[in-house]
């Protein structure tokens, strides 16, 4: 009778495990690396609040892999009833400006627009057309600028460059006007390059004699 006792217990127990996710309603609690989560998302994500665990992860896994700001995400049940969510939010590295609308769009490393303002200090491209949505990636040429301009700006500090008949051109300190190539280019070979002809120019005796670096040539061109 005993052993039938302990055999009773233990399927209900196990019963118990198994239903319980239909029966208790869920709260998300949401964290990203940055602390809270953004409000946007947040938006989304409390519409699962009051469902079953079971509904509850089921929806925020469909949330949360469609949601392209999302990079990583892990959800962890607590007691008594809170769906802990912790999400990496991809991060805007380079900036986009039309001159159209004089925004600007702020893009990941891959090139994919994650929102946009009207103020930024990443290091940004200057385009004449419209601003690609968010959402969308920029084309490959102006994330290629996109990758010189973060180059540049690390080395020089210079913020902004500008798009114009398939090149990049970038004033850097004392008036050092440098043109980049888009095509068939190798970025880090083209900024080593131009530290080395920096450095030249600024040389004592150099400062004047040159205005503009033409890097779009195998052999760059100092006029």
């Amino acid at each position: 009778m005993k052993k039938i006792l302990i055999i009773i217990c233990v399927v209900l127990f196990v019963g118990a495990l198994i239903i319980s996710p239909l029966f208790i309603k869920i709260h998300v609690d949401c964290r990203s690396q940055y602390g809270e989560c953004p409000a946007e998302l947040m938006d989304k994500l409390s519409g699962v609040n009051g469902k079953s665990l079971f509904f509850a992860k089921n929806d925020l896994n469909k949330i949360l892999r469609s949601d392209f700001i999302v990079s990583k995400f892990s959800l962890q049940f607590k007691l008594p009833n809170f769906l802990h969510v912790d999400l990496l939010i991809k991060k805007p590295v380079f900036a986009v400006k039309s001159g159209i609308s004089n925004q600007f769009a702020l893009v990941d490393k891959d090139g994919q627009v994650l929102s946009i303002g009207s103020s930024t200090i990443l290091p940004t491209v200057d385009i004449t057309g419209d601003l690609p949505k968010i959402g969308e990636k920029v084309d490959a040429d102006t994330l290629f600028a996109l990758k010189l301009m973060g180059g540049v700006s690390e080395m020089y500090q210079v913020n902004e460059g500008e798009i114009q008949s398939n090149s990049l051109l970038v004033e850097l300190p004392g008036q050092i006007r440098v043109i980049f190539p888009l095509e068939d280019a190798d970025s880090d070979l083209l900024l080593g390059s131009l530290r080395l002809i920096y450095l030249t120019i600024q040389a004592d005796g150099n400062k004047n004699l040159y205005k503009e670096v033409d890097m779009r040539y195998k052999n760059p061109v100092l006029r």
